[in-house]
């Protein structure tokens, strides 16, 4: 596999997570506001709802890795999912944002199994393409640059859907209407990006994938989760992610009902997705002079100070806000060094078992992600309901909103330091990585006896195991 990838290559395959970032955004930005602030169906219900739909999304991650991992078929192990499930999305995506009008437990019902079939088919297109890049490259850097150029669009894909709602909408007397029109042009949005990645990029096996099996399934999950490097650079994006998704699922309550600026909401999505892709850049910087482990830390550390700013901003003052979003976007430009340790570590699992796992990998990645998703949701709806409102169409009052800022900023501190202190017990370099890399491509070529040891140097490899056991 060639290391160094065309930029062409790169792009087609990052321009495919703008289905997973207008998904994402929209659904952690707007979802609980619409059926609470909109439909007006009672805030701890949605929450239990979403939290249901993401528990049953999070179970199916490691068997659709699983399945997407031993498939056999003349376009690969990942193309038929990332083309197969886009219209799907596309659909069920526009029938989540627009609900009949029905009772209150109709609708309940109606969010519930809408959500769930949602995600089910976007669990078949994202975590097979989320192995996908794993596959690309065997480079060290090469790797945060695919993650970057893959999280490049999904800004686009972030942007579009944080700010398309609010602006769409605006130009509706119904909110119910236009946010179904809104709902409609992403969907659009998210197909045009899934069609463009899954017939403009070629996969490249090293590995032929093994016949599946349910106990092969099981053997290779447990190896998975055993695996204590994983464990840790798992646990570090699931606490940023928790971090996130909590502000997520309340932050238009504060914007709304403390800070006046609900209108002015896109520009502050815009701001936080362009300080968020313009950090890139000082994020590689720092993995290439220190490391990705410590340019990590760094950004978790940044992400400890930034939830202070909620109580920064005076209400009204869009530069405070502008300021403070684009704060967020830098601390959590560091998330992609999370992504691609993640694709070091896969690299120690095919040392280990002889094969080629992403799929099971990013399965649990998925899981993780999608379950802080719904934890953030499940205490946004709980924390909403224990201060009283939203009820009915005189939303929160403004005392009630502050008081969510003291609840939801230490959460979003205690995320990352806790994010911080799992991260400082992992230690491997580029070198590492980069001798792993030559006795695997050693042995691929000598034989596929999972015993060969090929030529990899003793002293390199004990040192890779220790620093793996320690971790």
């Amino acid at each position: 596999m060639s290391a160094r990838l065309a930029w062409s290559v790169k792009l087609l395959y990052g321009v495919g997570e703008i289905t997973v970032s207008v998904k994402n955004a929209a659904l952690s930005q707007f979802l609980l506001f619409f059926y609470v602030d909109v439909v007006q169906v009672a805030p701890y219900l949605v929450g239990a709802a979403v939290f249901l739909g993401r528990f049953w999304d999070a179970v199916t991650d490691p068997v659709v890795g699983y399945i997407s991992d031993t498939t056999r078929s003349r376009w690969g192990r990942r193309k038929p999912f990332v083309l197969g499930a886009t219209v799907p999305i596309a659909i069920g995506f526009y029938l989540l944002f627009a609900p009949p009008s029905w009772s209150e437990t109709g609708i309940l019902a109606y969010l519930v199994f809408s959500y769930i079939g949602l995600m089910t088919v976007f669990t078949l297109y994202a975590t097979p393409y989320l192995a996908w890049s794993a596959e690309l490259t065997d480079d060290y850097h090469e790797r945060t640059s695919v993650v970057q150029i893959r999280a490049s669009f999904g800004i686009v894909g972030t942007l579009a859907g944080a700010a398309a709602p609010v602006a769409i909408a605006a130009h509706f007397e119904d909110q119910r209407v236009g946010f179904a029109v809104a709902a409609a042009v992403l969907g659009l949005l998210m197909l045009a990006s899934g069609v463009a990645t899954g017939l403009g990029v070629r996969e490249q096996r090293s590995v032929a994938p093994p016949p599946p099996s349910w106990d092969h399934f099981l053997t290779g999950l447990r190896h998975t989760l055993s695996n204590r490097a994983f464990q840790r650079v798992f646990a570090v994006f699931c606490a940023m992610t928790l971090a996130g998704s909590l502000g997520n699922a309340v932050q238009l309550f504060v914007i709304k009902y403390w800070l006046g600026l609900y209108s002015f909401f896109p520009f502050i999505a815009l701001a936080f997705g362009l300080a968020f892709v313009t950090s890139f850049p000082l994020w590689r910087h720092l993995s290439q002079k220190v490391g990705k482990h410590q340019a990590l830390l760094y950004g978790l550390a940044f992400g400890c100070l930034v939830p202070w700013g909620w109580f920064l901003v005076p209400p009204g003052n869009k530069v405070a806000m502008l300021v403070f979003a684009a704060a967020g976007g830098i601390a959590m430009g560091s998330i992609t060094l999370a992504m691609s340790s993640a694709i070091d570590i896969i690299d120690m699992d095919e040392w280990q078992t002889g094969e080629r796992r992403e799929g099971a990998y990013f399965g649990i990645w998925t899981l993780g992600l999608k379950t802080m998703g719904a934890l953030g949701a499940l205490l946004g709806g709980g924390i909403l309901s224990l201060l009283g409102g939203p009820a009915g169409a005189e939303g929160l009052q403004p005392e009630q909103a502050w008081r969510l800022l003291w609840i939801v900023g230490p959460l979003q501190v205690a995320s990352h330091a806790f994010g911080f202190m799992t991260m400082r017990r992992l230690r491997w370099s580029a070198r590492d990585i980069a001798d792993l890399q030559r006795a695997l491509a050693i042995r691929r070529q000598k034989t596929a006896s999972q015993s060969s040891r090929g030529n990899f140097s003793p002293s390199n490899q004990l040192a890779i195991e220790k620093r793996h056991q320690h971790s």
